[in-house]
């Protein structure tokens, strides 16, 4: 009888147990069906992984959606893969774009939206160091590093329009620099021309092409500079020529007085006074004889004054006995041929 007893008590607790198990397992399976419900794709592999290894299984409507579960993960930890391998290279905008590419693929991929939150960090780490190198850059006399860390700033975050109009600002800064630096260049060729007495180059720099607007007021300054300059040059050497002439020696006289021509321009402070003596040293050469000396300064008096008679009539007589003269030699020269 006891015997008997004991065996039916085996019988029942191992049928209780099988019962028990049978449950458990029917339990964890609509466990892992709602998981993957709900878009819990990691859980759901995780717990029916571990409902494999205690020999579980199943029915084939949860494995379905398992398998779905499966896809999504594997998907989804591809892109995690990518974004890891991109974030060491130092990529973090294609590290961040593969994560958010997983997190389409599972929305609840908890995990990846912490590496996100972390990518996010490291990008605006980067955008204050780049910010930080900018300043510093352009307080330093360069705009165009701070330009390039300021460019560096947009792919990072290239929506960011602040980003956008300090890149403007910079990029209007270098263009003045470099519109500065070839003021300077101008402005230093010019005083190169003044300091060699090259008065005509000098001005020709200073009044060329929207050189007023371009040069400013520097270089209407050094333009008045340029001015005083040729006429104090022009007064002395003036100076020089009325002393050769007083001493006799008109070569000399009508050699300065030549230069002085060529420096002269109608409307000079001295053009009228410089033209008077350059016809006046002309009559002394042409009495002396001296008709191509004399000839040579009437004419380049009469550039600076083209309206004056006498200088025309003088040039006209001169150059008419020049001419005879010319045909007398000829016709000697050919006597003597002859």
């Amino acid at each position: 009888m006891t015997v008997f007893l004991f065996a039916v008590l085996c019988i029942n607790w191992t049928g209780c147990a099988l019962v028990e198990k049978g449950a458990g397992r029917r339990s964890e399976c609509s466990r892992i069906a709602g998981l993957s419900g709900t878009g819990e794709h990691k859980p759901a592999v995780d717990a029916a992984r571990e409902l494999g290894k205690s020999g579980g299984s199943c029915p084939p409507q949860v494995s379905d959606a398992l398998s779905i579960s499966q896809s999504k993960l594997e998907k989804a930890d591809s892109y995690v893969h990518k974004a890891l391998a991109r974030r060491k290279e130092g990529n973090l905008l294609s590290a961040r774009a593969n994560l958010q590419r997983a997190l389409e693929v599972y929305p609840k991929y908890y995990w990846v939206q912490t590496l996100i939150r972390n990518i996010d960090r490291s990008i605006q780490a980067e955008l204050d160091s780049l910010a930080n190198e900018a300043s510093y850059l352009e307080a330093n006399g360069d705009p165009a590093g701070a330009l390039s860390r300021v460019q560096d700033a947009m792919t990072l975050s290239p929506e960011d329009q602040e980003l956008v109009l300090e890149s403007v600002r910079l990029q209007d800064l270098i263009r003045k620099s470099r519109a500065d630096q070839n003021v300077e260049d101008i402005l230093n060729e010019a005083r190169a021309h003044l300091e060699a007495d090259r008065f005509d180059e000098a001005q020709e720099i200073l009044t060329g092409k929207n050189a007023a607007d371009h040069l400013g007021t520097r270089g209407g300054m050094m333009l008045e500079e340029v001015l005083d300059r040729r006429h104090e040059h022009i007064r002395r050497r003036f100076d020089e020529a009325l002393e050769r002439e007083k001493e006799g020696d008109l070569d000399a006289a009508a050699d300065t007085t030549l230069d002085i021509l060529e420096l002269s321009v109608s409307g000079d402070r001295d053009s009228t006074r410089i033209v008077e003596f350059s016809r006046l040293l002309g009559m002394k050469l042409y009495s002396a004889g001296e008709l191509s000396r004399a000839r040579d300064l009437w004419a380049r008096a009469l550039k600076i004054d083209p309206e004056n008679a006498r200088l025309q009539s003088y040039l006209k007589e001169v150059e008419t006995r020049l001419n005879n003269l010319d045909r007398i030699k000829k016709g000697g020269m050919d006597k003597i041929g002859k």
